[in-house]
């Protein structure tokens, strides 16, 4: 079906196909352009940017030096591209590849430790130190988190909620991780300065199963594989090559 011809800028043909291209690679953004009056509007866009590119035609902008550069740069960007699009192309990888990496790498795939606990946040280890034994002969943890905790949980006595493995800086999470339930850690050195933490509870991590899992592997061995024919057809291209190198 023969496009309709919607402008014509000194004899070349801006189609509808054209301004239905344009609204394409608008993507979201071109709902208000999905009708008549809309299309108008972006035609006269595609009028604007001819008329650009006649100008530069006229004035042999495309045959200057820089152009000419950029234009080189751009074409080896887009071979080396398709050279990596090629050589990967016949990559595929089996159900029985993915259970044979799920099986050898099982340790790699648990859900993350979650946790809930509260902290005190202060400067000095030795301010930790007495606070600890504060709440060790009776007084309330919350209470000391409300009166003496530089974090802005001070508020609701130190409560920091559910988080999961990774959402605290290290130091933090390991010694929630080695923490009992119940119990008040010794200081906890991290960047902000020294926490007391009173763990509240925590989940150990469970196995995922191989179905949870399958696209990340999937993933990781399609990667290998990548890694695997780039360095072999590199070796070839190397062996071949006649290289001085100037270094």
């Amino acid at each position: 079906m023969e496009s309709k011809v919607m402008a014509i800028v000194n004899g070349v043909e801006i189609l509808e196909s054209d301004v239905d291209r344009f609204i394409e690679l608008m993507g979201d953004r071109a709902l208000p352009y999905k009708n008549p009056e809309g299309k108008k509007q972006l035609c006269e866009e595609l009028v604007k940017q001819e008329l650009i590119i006649q100008d530069c035609y006229n004035r042999k902008l495309n045959e200057s030096e820089a152009f000419v550069k950029e234009i080189n740069e751009i074409t080896r960007s887009i071979l080396a591209k398709h050279f990596l699009n090629e050589l990967f192309d016949d990559i595929k990888v089996s159900d029985e590849e993915i259970k044979k990496y799920y099986e050898e790498n099982k340790n790699l795939f648990k859900s993350r430790y979650t946790f809930k606990a509260k902290h005190i946040l202060v400067e000095s280890e030795e301010k930790a130190d007495e606070l600890k034994k504060l709440c060790e002969n009776g007084e309330e943890f919350e209470e000391l988190a409300k009166k003496y905790s530089m974090c802005p949980s001070k508020e609701v006595g130190g409560d920091l909620g559910e988080f999961s493995q990774g959402q605290m800086v290290l130091e933090f999470e390991n010694a929630c991780i080695d923490a009992r339930v119940g119990e008040i850690t010794k200081p906890v050195k991290t960047q902000f300065g020294y926490h007391l933490i009173m763990l509240e509870s925590k989940t150990e991590p469970e196995q995922l199963d191989l179905e949870t899992v399958k696209d990340e592997i999937r993933k990781n061995i399609v990667k290998a594989k990548e890694q695997i024919a780039y360095v072999k057809k590199m070796d070839a291209l190397m062996k071949d090559a006649k290289i001085e190198r100037k270094y």
